[in-house]
């Protein structure tokens, strides 16, 4: 239907543009769908409308999409962060229908494209807007909308490419055991780690959701490799209790994968936190000086629990970092919401001074990188479940 036939039916096709998270922007491809928690955008966004999303992370636009119907209630978590917390965060939900998928980076087609105003300031016309679209919450031009569109023609691209959170996979059986089985990709249980870090932590578990002999601290160990592979850390030595009985060493080790460090880490299961003791000192320094004498120059040593009784103690001028399950949750959040931001190199700041890493620290890195936060209320909220 053209613009002039749409005015004769009272409503002129607006044209938007909106910035969908990777992990996000899956979901809107396969399933055809799209989802807001905010009133405004639901009375000015409407059907017959068409949106550009951008997918964070990528630089790139990578879709048209018309408004198919008008919005209507949501009745199941569908979205990343919604899976997280087990319950509907983007209430008003709309059916999309797709008219172009392909890719155009948004830094070529910038000095072509005028709601950008402030070029030397461009990332700021693709932040969303109080869960609206981007553009400072306005539409933008027919004119505009055909630059992006002719270049999303002349690059398409098929639904097979939408990206993931973090590319690769892990092997598991079934339910999550992170050994042996099919290989999955590894953002299909990130709804697992947010669901599971923290109760796991205490020694909590679903008996329902893992396999039968499973202990809590196997369990957390696993989780927490996931949690370093989610952010973007190559974890291929996952050692603890994969490594058998009687044999000393960390629980994994976290390299990264454009800088030159690693993380020993070793992961400790508690009910009510975790003590560093003299011979588990020892133990750390032990695992440190192993991997300095493979001929790693930079390693830290990291040590997750649930909690922490007292203050970390560096090692030989080696940073030790205590790490709660709850912080490790809010790096988690940030890269699924940051993809472009939070990676090996720009955490390492993170780990470079002994002492815990707690709230404030993620929020001032968070504040000095400009990285979108998610709603941690919601994100990070244990569903209330009974386990045994």
């Amino acid at each position: 239907m053209s613009r002039e036939q749409n005015a004769l039916l009272g409503h002129v096709t607006t044209n938007w543009i909106w910035p969908v998270v990777e992990g996000n922007w899956a979901v809107l491809a396969k399933k055809n769908v799209w989802a807001t928690y905010s009133d405004k955008a639901r009375a000015k966004v409407r059907k017959g409308d068409q949106i550009v999303f951008y997918v964070k992370g990528t630089g790139n636009f990578r879709a048209v999409y018309r408004l198919g119907s008008d919005w209507y209630p949501a009745q199941v978590p569908i979205w990343y962060d919604e899976l997280a917390a087990n319950k509907v965060r983007y209430k008003h939900q709309v059916a999309m229908e797709l008219l172009e998928l392909g890719s155009a980076n948004y830094k070529s087609l910038v000095h072509s494209l005028s709601f950008v105003k402030n070029k030397k300031q461009i990332s700021v016309y693709l932040q969303s807007m109080g869960g609206g679209p981007a553009n400072h919450g306005r539409p933008v031009s027919d004119e505009d909308f055909a630059v992006i569109l002719t270049e999303l023609q002349r690059n398409p691209g098929p639904l097979e490419e939408i990206p993931h959170v973090e590319e690769g996979s892990i092997a598991i059986a079934g339910k999550p055991t992170a050994g042996g089985g099919s290989p999955r990709p590894t953002t299909a249980l990130l709804p697992w780690l947010f669901q599971d870090l923290e109760s796991v932590a205490r020694g909590l578990i679903n008996r329902e959701k893992y396999v039968e002999g499973r202990d809590p601290s196997t369990i957390f160990e696993d989780l927490v490799f996931l949690a370093f592979r989610f952010l973007g850390y190559n974890t291929s030595r996952q050692l603890g209790y994969k490594r058998g009985a009687g044999r000393p060493g960390p629980d994994g080790e976290a390299r990264s994968s454009n800088a030159d460090y690693v993380l020993v880490y070793d992961v400790k299961q508690r009910a009510e936190g975790y003590a560093l003791s003299a011979a588990d000192h020892r133990a750390l320094r032990e695992y440190v000086e192993a991997a300095q004498s493979r001929g790693d120059t930079n390693v830290f040593c990291v040590v997750v629990s649930s909690g922490f009784s007292g203050e970390p103690r560096p090692m030989n001028g080696v940073p030790l970092t205590f790490i709660p399950a709850s912080t490790l949750l809010e790096l988690v959040a940030l890269k699924v919401q940051n993809p472009e931001i939070v990676n090996s190199r720009t955490l390492k700041k993170l780990f470079g001074t002994t002492g815990i890493l707690a709230h404030r620290n993620i929020e001032q890195w968070a504040s000095y990188h400009d990285a979108d936060r998610l709603d941690m209320r919601h994100l990070l909220k244990l569903t209330t479940e009974t386990v045994g």
